[in-house]
C-alpha cells in the first residue's frame, strides 16, 4: 500500500515546484509586474467580489455589462447611419428645391422613398436592439441598471428637430 505524503512533504514539493519555476522565469513577464495590487472592494457585489475581481483582471466583465456595452454600441451605430442618411437626404431635397422640371420631381421621390426605406431600416435595427435590451433586463442584478427600450419615432422626431 502506497503511503500518503505528509502535509511537510507536500510543501516542500510545492516550494520546490514554485523555486523551479521561478529560475526558468516563468514569473519574470507577467502582466502587472511592478504594480500595486488594486485591493479595492466592490460595494456593488460583496458577495461576489473575488468573481468579479478575477474577472477584471482577466480583462472581462459580468455578462450583463458585456452585454449592455454591445448594445450601447448597437444604438450608436444605428443613430449615426439613420443621421447619415437624413442628411443626404435633406441635402438632395434642397439641392432639388426650387426646379419645377420632371427629371427633379422624379429625384425627389427618389430621395423620398431612399429615407423612408432607412426609416423602415433603423425601425427593424431598434426593434432587434430592443429584443436585446429586455434580455439584457432580464439578467442585471438590480432594476437600477435595466435599460429602458427605444422608440424609434421618438429617435427620429429628434434626429429631425436637432437638424432644424
Amino acid at each position: 500500500m502506497a503511503r500518503q505524503k505528509e502535509p511537510r512533504g507536500w510543501e516542500s514539493w510545492i516550494d520546490q515546484q514554485v523555486r523551479e519555476a521561478q529560475e526558468r522565469g516563468a514569473f519574470d513577464n507577467l502582466p502587472g509586474k511592478g504594480k500595486r495590487l488594486d485591493l479595492a472592494p466592490n460595494p456593488y457585489a460583496p458577495d461576489q467580489e473575488l468573481a468579479f475581481k478575477i474577472l477584471k483582471d482577466a480583462g472581462f466583465a459580468p455578462e450583463w455589462i458585456e452585454l449592455d456595452k454591445a448594445i450601447r454600441a448597437k444604438v450608436s451605430l444605428a443613430r449615426q447611419l439613420l443621421a447619415r442618411q437624413w442628411g443626404w437626404y435633406q441635402g438632395r431635397m434642397e439641392e432639388l428645391a426650387g426646379r419645377r422640371d420632371s427629371w427633379s420631381e422624379a429625384e425627389q421621390r427618389r430621395a423620398l422613398a431612399g429615407w423612408q426605406q432607412a426609416t423602415t431600416v433603423f425601425e427593424q435595427e431598434i426593434a432587434n436592439i430592443n429584443s436585446e435590451i429586455a434580455s439584457l433586463n432580464l439578467k442585471v442584478p438590480a432594476p437600477r441598471f435595466q435599460r429602458a427600450k427605444i422608440d424609434p419615432l421618438e429617435e427620429l422626431r429628434r434626429l429631425q428637430e436637432e437638424s432644424l
